[in-house]
């Protein structure tokens, strides 16, 4: 593959499936999966490269100031109703020219890395329906409500159709994940 799109950008809206997809594009069609830094709590079953760095918000500001990021963002989020801020980057020392990547990331983190990586970008949206986001996060162990209906609001905002169809290459309508793997190889080849 030349270096034409050869970092696939996957955003869509939390629990629409970006990290099992980016999970198969890793294992089974030879991409470099980006590990992003985070300073949200590490869960259950996760360690330290998978799926993130985890860091202090101290080290995390550090990254920021010294200007080591491509891009980062703010995440407001609610921990059993306690409001939190977790932030989320990816390095630069991640991305390297001759090599194939997929990375998760929102809009804005998209906009961050067209700046970087415009010529070598296929960006996908997962489009997921809210019964079907809710039903993944329960069975991934991390459901609540308030959480879960905070993100629905927020998700509409980030997401409405406008910005997407502004900033992202293609959409993903199926839920079946290897009808959107299949999608993603058939638009890169």
């Amino acid at each position: 593959m030349n270096n034409k799109n050869n970092i696939v950008i996957l955003c869509g809206k939390s629990s629409s499936g970006k990290d099992t997809i980016a999970r198969m594009l890793e294992k089974d069609h030879g991409y470099n999966f980006v590990i992003s830094t985070t300073t949200r709590p590490i869960r259950p079953g996760e360690s330290e490269k998978d799926p993130y760095y985890f860091v202090n918000n101290d080290d995390f500001q550090k990254l920021i100031e010294k200007e080591k990021l491509i891009e980062y963002r703010e995440y407001h989020t609610l921990v059993n109703n306690v409001p939190d801020i977790w932030y989320y980057g990816v390095e630069k020392k991640e991305i390297d020219p001759n090599k194939k990547y997929v990375v998760v990331l929102d809009i804005v983190g998209l906009k961050e890395f067209n700046k970087f990586f415009k010529e070598r970008i296929a960006s996908f949206y997962l489009d997921v329906d809210d019964q079907t986001r809710k039903d993944r996060c329960i069975a991934r162990g991390d459901y609540d409500d308030s959480e879960f209906n905070r993100r629905l609001i927020d998700d509409e905002k980030v997401f409405s159709p406008d910005i997407i169809s502004a900033n992202v290459d293609h959409t993903i309508n199926t839920y079946d994940k290897f009808d959107v793997v299949n999608f993603i190889n058939e638009i890169i080849a």
